[in-house]
């Protein structure tokens, strides 16, 4: 289960395999993401949700894929430049924070590994 990191992701699923789930956040369970032909599902990533404070929650989603042949999946990934400083979009300043993107990054990625002392 993950979400995320960036702003948006863009997905090609296949036609032919129901492997995503995402969360409804309305009742907390996993509902599946069924392939819709001639259509992209579009995951909200946890620098949106920094943008804009909260009011955009970014999408908790996994893969269960149980069919014996192959999956085909092909994300977008839309992120801002590395050294962009992000600040929010709506309403408020967020009493001055600001982050730059790659400093947002580095804190999600290092919490997904154990690091040696």
């Amino acid at each position: 289960v993950h979400t995320d990191y960036g702003c948006l992701t863009i997905v090609n699923q296949d036609g032919d395999h129901t492997s995503l789930q995402v969360v409804d956040r309305r009742t907390g369970e996993w509902m599946w993401a069924h392939p819709i032909k001639d259509a992209f599902v579009m995951n909200i990533g946890d620098m949106f949700d920094v943008w804009t404070m909260g009011k955009y929650k970014s999408t908790p989603h996994r893969v269960i894929h149980n069919a014996s042949s192959y999956r085909v999946s092909i994300p977008f990934f839309f992120e801002p430049n590395a050294d962009a400083e992000v600040r929010y979009l709506l309403g408020g300043d967020g009493d001055g924070q600001r982050i730059r993107y790659i400093d947002h990054l580095h804190s999600k990625v290092s919490t997904n590994f154990d690091h040696a002392d």
